[in-house]
């Protein structure tokens, strides 16, 4: 008799997921262990691409335990510079918010306290903007960015959001 297969669910969709590649997966790294979450090649291809395939990883990636960072602040802007060096050169925003150091700034918020991780990306955000959207909007869980929102109106958004609960 077959054994039954295990599912994982995010944004309410239930994936099936293959147990060998997760095992392996988890001592590859974070994008290994997200991809592994999509099981099948058949399955990947039916899944939307883009924007949302990439908030799924980081969802995943957030949800993962890692180690207790010691100091947040310095693990976060390692993070960032890293990132930043690495996708300054893409033209897709959906490959930048992929890439492993972005995951790992949103796995930050695990160690974060009083919404420090969040008061980091809002500075980095009014300082040097750039894409922290999918970011605060797996962090928070909240989205205060309209659909019509150009990306200076999506930045004045997430920083007005930022003063009205206090972080910034």
């Amino acid at each position: 008799m077959p054994k039954p297969k295990r599912y994982f669910n995010c944004d309410n969709r239930t994936l099936p997921w293959n147990r060998h590649r997760t095992r392996h997966a988890e001592q590859e790294g974070d994008y290994s262990f997200a991809i592994a979450r999509v099981p099948t090649r058949e399955h990947r291809l039916q899944e939307e691409r883009g924007y949302p395939m990439a908030v799924h990883f980081a969802e995943v990636i957030a949800a993962r335990r890692r180690p207790e960072v010691k100091d947040l602040s310095s693990a976060f802007h390692d993070l960032v510079d890293v990132w930043k060096n690495d996708t300054g050169h893409l033209s897709s925003i959906t490959k930048a918010i992929a890439h492993p150091s972005y995951l790992r700034i949103i796995g930050l918020a695990r160690d974060s306290t009083r919404h420090e991780i969040e008061r980091l990306i809002l500075r980095e955000l009014e300082t040097e903007p750039d894409h922290w959207f999918a970011a605060l909007s797996a962090i928070t869980g909240e989205d205060p960015v309209h659909p019509q929102d150009d990306f200076d109106e999506a930045v004045e958004a997430w920083l007005k959001w930022g003063r009205s609960k206090g972080i910034i």
